[in-house]
């Protein structure tokens, strides 16, 4: 099977507000792509060097065994953050599942809900009693419709359930170039390929790396170093050299002196944004480095814990993402700088006010749209269709996440597995049990 590449046909004004449809989805994927098809085969890399930088094409005939690693950790990244953002406005969108949207023009459908990893989909909505035709903005309520909206005219209609286009190493998430949100993505990406590869090390599936050996002896603490110890040095030095590949090379791009009005700005842009992506790509391989702990096992008579030994691990990736959630919501907004010489670049807080960022923190450069409404410009797929929480006076609340446009209701029934029984030895039966549940939509 040939991989999927990441291009859509979409107008350039959609495209140039990303940051490259390319880039952003490379983040996550460009090197999943590799382990779609034929691990392994050096053609299988010839073939995908539109999609992989110069450098990655080598790397993945050097190391052909990585990719798979590298596939596993872009699924991840893009599960998480899927979960991460899921009650948010922005809730990390598919491209694929929004390719329609960007090409229909007057017709176009807007965004689906993306289902949350290892989730059902959502159910599909149940008809409501309120009329979508109707212009005017009074209130009706019933007892199973309960619709409240803004003034003025319906700006879209709930989107249409459709198929979502299949792609060997899964969808990419839609996010403006410069924002928090591209900044969570490479972050969350660069961590989820750190992680993988090193999971796969200390459990012996990969022949060019394997435990920490440099954990060994007796600890200050009186335990004793042993067991298979996360060998993180290694897995945040391949993503270091794998993922970052492209930025670096666009980073140390010297402006072209013939270029001047739209396409000198953008060839800047693309410069500071590379700067910007190689220091959140590393902040999420920070994340883990910082967050290795230790475990430790005893043996002794009874668990006595005569002898104790321990071994350094990483967390959980749910751990990651929430730990860089954290830094999505203090992420500090930034400006290019260079200096006298014009030789060096850097980013520095765009208000004296803002505290310094350290490696671990992510930074950004330009404002987020509100992602409330459909807009190509913006690169925002809107809020409408999305589920809301009625009671909720936080972002996931109806108020919020539907920017004030109001929300509609309907009951359905949810089949549930309900009754359950342990029979020895060794099943559990159950029965199936229909539940009436009240969602809210955003109109």
């Amino acid at each position: 099977n040939q991989p999927t590449k990441c291009k859509l046909k979409i107008s350039s004004s959609f495209s140039n507000r990303f940051d490259s449809f390319d880039s952003i989805c490379r983040a996550l994927s460009r090197s999943s792509a590799v382990a779609s098809a034929a691990i392994g085969t050096p053609s299988i890399c010839d073939q995908l060097a539109e999609t992989l930088d110069t450098k990655q094409v080598q790397f993945c005939k050097k190391h052909p065994g990585f990719m798979m690693s590298v596939q596993t950790g872009a699924s991840r990244a893009i599960d998480e953050c899927k979960f991460q953002f899921r009650t948010r406005r922005w809730n990390c969108s598919t491209l694929d599942e929004t390719a329609a949207a960007a090409t229909n023009g007057r017709d176009r459908q807007l965004p689906t809900i993306v289902p949350l990893a290892g989730m059902p989909p959502p159910p599909p909505q149940a008809s409501s009693s309120t009329n979508n035709k109707r212009k005017t903005a009074k209130v009706s309520r019933d007892l199973y419709s309960n619709v409240t909206r803004s003034d003025g005219p319906y700006k879209a209609k709930p989107p249409k359930p459709r198929k979502t286009p299949s792609s060997p190493f899964g969808p990419n998430p839609v996010v403006p170039g410069g924002t928090r949100e591209a900044a969570f993505v490479h972050a969350i990406s660069a961590a989820g390929v750190a992680h993988a590869l090193t999971r796969a090390c200390s459990a012996g599936e990969l022949d060019d790396c394997g435990c920490d050996r440099t954990v060994r002896g007796a600890s200050p603490e009186g335990f004793q170093w042993a067991g298979c110890s996360d060998n993180v040095h290694f897995g945040t030095s391949f993503s270091r050299t794998f993922v970052d590949a492209r930025e670096h090379r666009f980073s140390k791009r010297k402006p072209k002196a013939n270029l001047n009005g739209t396409a000198a700005v953008q060839q800047q842009m693309q410069i500071w944004r590379a700067l910007m992506n190689l220091h959140n790509n590393e902040a999420g391989r920070k994340i883990i480095e910082k967050s290795m702990r230790i475990e430790c096992k005893c043996h002794g008579v009874s668990g006595s814990c005569e002898l104790r030994t321990c071994w350094k691990a990483m967390p959980s990736f749910r751990e990651i993402g929430e730990q860089l959630k954290e830094k999505f919501d203090s992420a500090t907004e930034v400006e290019p700088r260079t200096s006298h010489s014009g030789s060096r670049r850097h980013l520095v807080p765009r208000s004296p006010t803002y505290k310094p960022h350290t490696d671990a923190d992510l930074v950004y450069l330009d404002r987020s749209p509100d992602y409330c409404e459909y807009d190509s410009k913006t690169g925002s797929l809107g809020t409408h269709g999305r589920p809301c929480n009625k009671t909720s006076k936080a972002i996931d609340g109806c108020d919020l996440l539907c920017c004030n446009r109001g929300y509609k209701s309907h009951r359905e029934r949810r089949a549930e597995r309900c009754m359950c029984k342990f029979h020895w030895c060794c099943s559990v039966h159950c029965k199936t049990c229909l539940r009436e549940v009240e969602v809210h939509t955003c109109m």
